[in-house]
């Protein structure tokens, strides 16, 4: 059997509980010639399964995705999706804490997990021939967390330190800011570590009624990249993942966007700012043209902010964009630290620099960034980790994933057009927002004018 013959995955599905497919083909474009295949599989519970193998390589990276995150939470359980994201590593029917901390590094792999606003993901890296080790992990994590109330005691110190360190820290602060200030009024908004009143009022009985509702087949995918086969994975998984529990409906509502200029007062040598646009969804046509004009914008030393604010008026340390999507919304946001003093110039040099790109890139500088953009992509694409992240974040965002293909064709196909047309959409005046952390009165004032 191999990987290249979908005729022999047919003959599978009549003595095997799950199904496969494949997903994307090879192709070739601007010189790109490393696109792989992405299988599509089904367990018998309904979890779905995307792999991609990834020749020359002795390793594979594997992750379980649950589709609830942040925006998910009601007031009462502000800050559970993350709690959860800890607690699950605390102990199992089969596994003690310490266990599950060691016994995938003592293979020379690592284990971890992230949560985000609208997803939580538990993933582990190993070498080929422990795969099933980590299947065995992860999904004993996932499925038969001990949620012991000393359990809960004991992590809810940790996460209150956590909250400090992001509080200490301006740079981080000003993300969760930005985000309050946009999407003001809805739980999208919530900062995604949660706040200390709710964390500290929060029941142990609700974590467990959280877990129950939200780690459901349902809302589960697997994602997996590097020295992996798809149907060896398939047969694993059916071994080891077998949760099956009723789908609950869910309660995300889509956020809408608010140009407020909100100022968040800090003693501090630096002034953080954060200037917001209203972004698109992930599944939006648009979106790769915003990718092109993120890359352009922000991304790196090259990028046109970084020349103008840092490297030509010495206003800057470091000055980037973030482009931000979810399913049903997105948030654009160019981000800086300076001298409050600086504020004012920061701030019209980028409006400048967002309002000319109404007029569009011209042809060789689009054509550059093109090939900077997709150059990015294929190098991040050579790890595994990456692979195995980008292709779960598309699925649950997308409701597929997105194959290399499907990538590098959406960076090729954006035109001048459509940049310029964006950039008119979303680059107003009245409708930039901002917030800053640190700001004094008297600058406040002064950029109270530019908007």
């Amino acid at each position: 059997m191999t990987s290249e013959d979908p005729a022999n995955f047919a003959s599978i599905n009549n003595t095997m509980p799950f199904e496969s497919k494949i997903l994307g083909l090879s192709h070739q474009c601007l010189s790109v010639s490393v696109f792989r295949e992405v299988m599509e599989g089904k367990l018998s519970n309904g979890i779905k399964v995307y792999t991609e193998e990834m020749e020359g390589l002795s390793s594979a990276s594997i992750g379980i995705w649950i589709d609830v995150g942040s925006r998910d939470e009601p007031t009462e359980y502000r800050g559970c999706s993350h709690f959860l994201e800890h607690l699950l590593f605390k102990g199992t029917e089969k596994r003690s804490a310490a266990e599950i901390s060691t016994i995938i590094e003592a293979k020379g792999g690592y284990l971890n997990a992230f949560t985000d606003r609208d997803m939580t993901c538990f993933h582990s890296k190993v070498l080929k021939q422990d795969i099933e080790l980590a299947v065995d992990v992860l999904t004993d994590i996932v499925q038969g967390p001990l949620l012991k109330e000393e359990d809960v005691d004991k992590e809810l110190q940790v996460i209150l330190s956590e909250i400090d360190n992001r509080d200490d820290d301006p740079g981080d602060l000003i993300h969760d800011l930005y985000f309050e200030t946009a999407w003001d009024r809805n739980r999208t908004a919530h900062p995604i570590l949660g706040e200390k009143n709710a964390l500290c009022s929060l029941k142990k009985q609700a974590i467990k009624d959280y877990y129950t509702a939200n780690y459901i087949p349902s809302r589960m995918i697997v994602t997996a990249a590097g020295s992996i086969k798809h149907e060896e994975l398939m047969v694993t998984l059916e071994k080891y993942l077998h949760v099956d529990r009723p789908r609950v409906k869910s309660t995300r509502s889509k956020p809408s966007y608010s140009a407020r200029r909100r100022h968040v007062p800090r003693a501090s040598s630096q002034v953080q700012v954060a200037l917001t646009a209203e972004g698109l969804p992930y599944r939006d046509r648009s979106r790769d043209a915003l990718g092109i004009i993120n890359s352009y914008l922000g991304v790196g030393a090259s990028s046109k902010l970084f020349q103008e604010v840092r490297e030509k008026q010495g206003l800057v340390y470091s000055i980037f964009t973030s482009n931000y999507s979810l399913r049903d919304s997105g948030l654009f946001a160019v981000l800086a630290g300076t001298q409050d003093k600086y504020v004012e110039k920061l701030l019209r040099t980028v409006q400048k620099e967002l309002f000319d790109l109404q007029a569009g890139l011209p042809e060789k500088t689009l054509k550059e960034i093109k090939h900077k953009t997709t150059g990015l992509f294929v190098l991040r694409s050579e790890s595994s980790e990456s692979r195995m992240t980008q292709l779960g974040v598309s699925a649950l965002r997308q409701g597929r994933p997105k194959t290399m293909k499907d990538v590098i064709d959406g960076i090729n196909s954006v035109g001048g057009d459509t940049v310029r047309e964006l950039a008119l959409r979303i680059f107003q005046k009245e409708r930039l927002g901002l917030t800053t952390l640190g700001l004094s009165k008297e600058t406040e004032r002064k950029v109270a004018a530019l908007f």
